[in-house]
């Protein structure tokens, strides 16, 4: 990969393995223990302080006293972690892009999902009564869409994982952040097709924010 892009934060350390003769795995190993590259220099000095071991020497004492052993298990180049870092950017790019040219796409709720969505809804006054009276919208809606030759894609959207995911975003409860989850739980499906396709050698534009996009609303 060109030295220029690779992320300044992984360059410091391809610097570093050249100026002080580092191996991979010492590279490695020192980002594990939370070393500071640019502090290398401070402790490559056994040769103005000979009780100081060389750097190489010091960085596998220090890992072999935090975590009991040699050297990790598997080594990873700085160079192939820009790599894959870049290619799973790449991937969720292009996850997004499918996400936007997928078919219209409607929320699906469970029956047994109803009652604790309305109550936990900040706008639960906008939604259906009744789960009977919100399945009757969903069909109509999805009728309308095939009389105009339109498939629409249902996404099952379980309200524990609305809940939990909302939380974690901080965000209250209501049609905005319903739709930006089901947008999530599209990027996710588009993502993993993507990396199934692609598989790393290792194996973080929403739709329209409503839940039901180009359908009538309801």
């Amino acid at each position: 990969m060109p030295k220029n892009r690779i992320p300044g934060d992984l360059q410091v350390w391809i610097d570093a393995r050249k100026r002080f003769h580092l191996s991979h795995a010492h590279v490695q190993m020192a980002r594990e223990l939370g070393m500071n590259p640019k502090g290398f220099g401070k402790l490559a000095n056994h040769r103005q302080e000979p009780w100081k071991l060389p750097l190489p020497q010091f960085i596998e004492r220090l890992y072999h006293k935090r975590f009991g052993k040699d050297r990790p298990d598997v080594v990873v180049s700085i160079e192939e972690r820009a790599r894959r870092t870049a290619a799973k950017k790449a991937a969720r790019r292009e996850a997004k892009r499918s996400v936007e040219k997928q078919t219209p796409v409607i929320a699906w709720y469970l029956e047994e999902h109803w009652d604790k969505l309305r109550e936990i809804s900040a706008d639960k006054d906008s939604l259906q009564h009744t789960y009977a009276e919100w399945l009757v919208n969903a069909k109509n809606a999805q009728r309308q869409a095939a009389a105009a030759g339109v498939n629409i894609e249902t996404v099952i959207v379980h309200v524990d994982e609305l809940q939990a995911w909302c939380r974690s975003q901080g965000w209250v409860i209501n049609r905005k952040s319903r739709s930006r989850f089901v947008a999530h739980l599209l990027r996710s499906r588009a993502g993993q097709k993507e990396l199934a396709a692609n598989p790393s050698p290792e194996q973080e534009t929403a739709p329209a924010e409503e839940e039901v996009r180009n359908p009538p609303s309801y």
